[in-house]
């Protein structure tokens, strides 16, 4: 009620005999007349802004009012007659206007406010209000940390950091319904109650009552951190009473910032971040996938499709930043949730944080968690609504920490809050035997390397755990990874003494040092071995062929080592590298497919990255300054275009051009290269930003997950150390496990222990999914699936082994050995010669 609505409290009084006789024509307007009684409502608020001050208590129905400001405008004419000629109207209109706050603001004693209003009171008056607050407002205050907690007595939360921001939620019990009709109603109601415990912590209560009369007891516990900037919000809600018209509910937190800034816009001014979704302002990412752009009005996530449970808001001209996350969160579910109909089931234990831009973009927590404007069960509609039945008893109960920071840049604010989470969640680290695993991974690879319609390769993919042959085909790199498998027989083969594995993979690189540019400018990339022949329509990917090209000259360079110059395999290297060299674009970029001629066939530019770490090694093999300098030049494109952008966009060739971990990888080789190339501390710099970025994509908490589809082990594992792949999906693989080695050289780099045990993480973690512990049945222990969807807590998984699942696995322990003696490094173990070439895959 606003102090306009109180200055006329006397002329009321007078008119009050006026009202009674238009109470006939007040019928008639609910009833019967629509356009009078908008007209009436929109004279309504003109004499609630007329004062200029808005009370508390109309705070929670603002959208109305809005909706009502477009109606008065066309009733303008109308109100500036009432206003200078027509005094009977006038009074009509103010009748009105306190009928209409009378009926729907909840400001009767049997309301919201019994506990404090004095008997027989039944409205509640601006006045009233103040004194109230004068007397207990005081008291409802705490600071500590750089924070200051103000609990509003018959409002919300209000919370100030570093003087620097406003955070607020004057009416933080959020309710949901969907009711009979399958409508959907909101209710938004302030702390009717407010008690202070122990210091710092206050027991905050509201009850919300629906139109059909159920009724919810909100109870919030908010407490303040005196050790760091941060609020922690325990909540229950409880159903009271139920009614059989009201169906399902669902609750919410949530906190917007007062933006007083002028000219703050959400889609140029914010970032945000949620691990393996949303990236600053998601440029880059599919049109289907989650936040496409920054001009939808919701975006909700449920929280096991993020690798931790967490969001944050920050903006970008000042630095500053707040975070939820679900602390301590144990969701589950008890069906199979198949498609994007409305479900209300109780079973569903699981909650969704995101955004709503409205006014101010305002951060929550829904529970249990709905999907929208996005979601990925059903991309045709817009939401997918999860609720619980209203039933007497029915409880929710999940906590909140909400953190306020800031940071020098986007990769020290993502950073910063990641790894707080991390340090929160704190994975648990696997144990297992490295040699087996590494022992399986041969293994397998050599069980499955044989001739088929006379070219030596390994299969595209057999089944897990059977492990049965469904597709003979070669892919040079990338998922196929033919020559990479080649170098691992071939190491295994020479060390162990194992001519006929040696013998394989010289067959291998053979065939496509002899074969993949016949017909072509640079090197296809997929061959079919029924009928034999290159794929006609595949274009050579950037990324493949990297992978592949990497492969040749690891084989050329470990033979020479042992005393074989397979010079043929160094001239299909140089032959490559001379074409690429024509084919280098003015701004150091390389395009992301080409064609058979060697045109563009996809003029993205992001996977420039994928060929670094090949030039760099073929400068070393060669000394010739033409190929350092074709890597330098790249990597200049790549550290403005995108590590300083955090674009890391299109690693993965089979998902189309967009945000995704694998391009975080590459780019992380590709600057530890350029550093080894130029020892210039600029490249460690990007590196650590590159592999900042790869962390967050790691699930590094745990929740169930039960099995569904597929016959591998994802559902039986503890899931960290799995990560998931691009944005537009929610799937997740073994990648991670390629980085071990990576993230040991930023600790010996840096001194940050933290890449240490991340490292561990995933060096351990990974192995999860082979069957180095014989526990799985796989019929090949080394048998990896490639990936599966664990985010609706129900597996399901492709059940697929591909040869890149077993390279992940195998690479880094074979670097690891080689450069630095043992697959389980100790930290002390790591701290060797700084300036060797550690891009190499072994110590030349």
């Amino acid at each position: 009620m606003t102090k306009a609505f109180l200055s006329h409290r006397k002329e009321l009084a007078a008119l009050k005999c006026e009202s009674m006789r238009l109470s006939y024509e007040i019928k008639a307007l609910r009833a019967n007349d629509a356009q009078l009684c908008a007209r009436n409502k929109s004279c309504a608020v003109e004499i609630l802004e007329r004062g200029g001050v808005r009370s508390t208590l109309l705070l929670s129905h603002r959208k109305e009012l809005a909706a009502l400001k477009c109606e008065s405008m066309r009733l303008s004419y109308e109100i500036k007659a009432l206003r200078a000629n027509d005094a009977q109207l006038r009074a009509r209109n103010k009748s009105c206007a306190a009928e209409i706050l009378e009926r729907g603001r909840g400001m009767k004693t049997e309301g919201f406010y019994r506990s404090w209003l004095p008997a027989g009171i039944r409205y509640v008056t601006v006045k009233m209000l103040q004194a109230y607050r004068k007397e207990k407002g005081e008291q409802m205050k705490v600071s500590g940390n750089d924070i200051t907690l103000d609990i509003q007595p018959l409002g919300g939360i209000c919370i100030v950091y570093q003087n620097t921001g406003t955070y607020q939620n004057l009416c933080p019990a959020m309710l949901r319904i969907r009711n009979a009709a399958g409508c959907a109603e909101e209710y938004d109601r302030p702390y009717t109650q407010v008690e202070r415990m122990e210091e710092g912590t206050f027991l905050c209560k509201a009850l919300v009552e629906t139109r059909n009369k159920s009724r919810f007891l909100f109870i919030d516990k908010v407490a303040i951190d005196c050790n760091k900037p941060e609020i922690l919000v325990d909540r229950s809600v409880e159903v009271l009473n139920a009614d059989s018209h009201d169906f399902g509910f669902s609750t919410e937190f949530g906190l917007c910032k007062r933006e007083d800034t002028a000219g703050y816009s959400f889609g140029r001014d914010a970032e945000v971040f949620v691990p393996g979704i949303w990236y600053k302002q998601n440029r880059g990412v599919v049109k289907d996938a989650f936040a496409p752009d920054m001009y939808h009005k919701n975006y909700y996530f449920r929280i096991t499709r993020m690798a931790l449970p967490y969001i944050q808001l920050g903006e970008m001209r000042t630095g500053s930043y707040f975070s939820f996350v679900h602390a301590g969160a144990e969701p589950d579910v008890g069906i199979v949730e198949s498609d994007a109909a409305c479900i209300i089931d109780e079973t569903l234990q699981y909650g969704s944080l995101g955004i709503t831009v409205d006014e101010e973009p305002m951060l929550k927590y829904i529970y249990p968690g709905s999907e929208g404007d996005v979601n990925y069960l059903d991309k045709s509609v817009s939401w997918a609504y999860r609720h619980h039945p209203v039933r007497t008893g029915v409880k929710h109960a999940y906590r909140l920490r909400i953190h306020f920071g800031s940071g020098r840049d986007s990769y020290d604010r993502m950073r910063t809050e990641w790894r707080r989470n991390y340090e929160m969640y704190q994975p648990e680290l696997y144990t297992c035997d490295l040699k087996q695993a590494y022992e399986d991974g041969v293994s397998v690879l050599d069980t499955y390397c044989q001739e088929y319609n006379g070219v030596m390769g390994i299969p595209f993919w057999a089944t897990v755990p059977e492990g049965t042959v469904c597709d003979i085909s070669f892919q040079m790199g990338f998922v196929g990874q033919q020559l990479q498998c080649a170098y691992q027989l071939l190491k295994y083969g020479v060390e162990q003494n194992k001519a006929d594995r040696k013998e394989k993979a010289r067959k291998i690189v053979d065939f496509w040092v002899n074969m993949s540019m016949r017909d072509s400018y640079l090197p296809q990339v997929w061959y079919d071995v029924f009928p034999a022949g290159f794929k006609p329509d595949y274009p050579t990917y950037f990324r493949t062929m990297a992978d592949g090209m990497e492969g040749i000259l690891t084989c050329y360079l470990y033979l020479k080592k042992q005393g074989e110059d397979h010079k043929a395999w160094l001239e299909f290297c140089l032959n490559v590298a001379d074409r690429l060299h024509e084919l280098q674009n003015q701004d150091g970029s390389f395009y992301r497919a080409y064609g058979r001629k060697g045109e563009a066939v996809h003029c993205g530019k992001y996977n420039t990255s994928n060929i670094i770490r090949f030039l760099v090694n073929l400068f070393f093999a060669t000394g010739e300054e033409k190929y350092a300098e074709m890597a330098k030049r790249a990597g200049e494109f790549c550290y403005h275009a995108v590590f300083e952008e955090m674009s890391y966009i299109g690693g993965t060739a089979d998902n189309d051009n967009t945000i995704d971990k694998e391009a975080g990888m590459l780019a992380l080789y590709a600057f530890l290269a350029l550093y080894d190339l130029t020892k210039e501390d600029k490249w460690v710099k990007a590196a650590s930003g590159a592999a900042d970025f790869c962390e967050t994509w790691t699930y590094s908490w745990q929740f169930p997950v039960h099995p569904y589809k597929g016959n591998a082990v994802f559902d039986h594992v503890n899931q960290t150390g799995l990560s998931l792949i691009a944005t537009g999906h929610s799937h997740c693989d073994v990648m991670m496990g390629y980085c071990p080695f990576d993230y040991f050289r930023l600790y010996r780099l840096t001194g940050d222990p933290h890449y240490y045990d991340f490292g561990c993480m995933i060096l351990y973690n990974t192995k999860q999914t082979t069957d180095c512990m014989r526990t799985h049945h796989h019929v090949h222990p080394g048998l990896v699936e490639e990936s599966g969807e664990l985010a609706k807590q129900y597996h399901n998984g492709l059940g697929k082994w591909l040869p890149w699942c077993t390279i992940a696995e195998i690479e880094a322990l074979t670097r690891l050995q080689e450069w630095f003696g043992s697959m389980e490094p100790k930290a002390e173990h790591l701290l060797l010669e700084r300036n060797k070439n550690y891009s190499q895959f072994f110590d030349v």
